[in-house]
């Protein structure tokens, strides 16, 4: 599997708590290419605060930030592109960018700009 951005689906999310507290494991399913119907998982901590990664994964599967009631099963069905990384051994999603925007550089970790099409 070649690391980079991929089109997926919101297909599940499931709530589990670790040594750090609670997360929800957000569950995507690739939706095109080679890798169609393979699901991988990101994890964030369920916080309302706006710099968390909860918070913008939200915003970016909505397209829009949340309004102030806001069920997660609302994302369940939902488009976005998605970056998979290799951590540990697996392959997991570490960011997320919205379906009709598209990357100008391949790697999240300097991804400040996006570029409409």
């Amino acid at each position: 599997i070649e690391e980079g951005w991929y089109n997926a689906r919101v297909s599940q999310i499931r709530e589990g708590a670790g040594p750090h507290g609670p997360f929800l494991r957000i569950i995507f399913t690739i939706t095109d290419g080679e890798l169609q119907r393979y699901r991988f998982s990101g994890f964030v901590k369920p916080s309302s605060l706006k710099q968390g990664r909860f918070y913008r994964w939200i915003t970016i599967i909505l397209g829009e930030e949340p309004q102030n009631k806001f069920s997660t099963e609302e994302l369940i069905g939902m488009d976005c592109l998605v970056f998979l990384s290799k951590r540990n051994a697996r392959y997991t999603v570490i960011e997320l960018c919205q379906k009709d925007m598209a990357p100008i550089i391949t790697s999240p970790f300097n991804n400040t700009d996006y570029l409409s099409v």
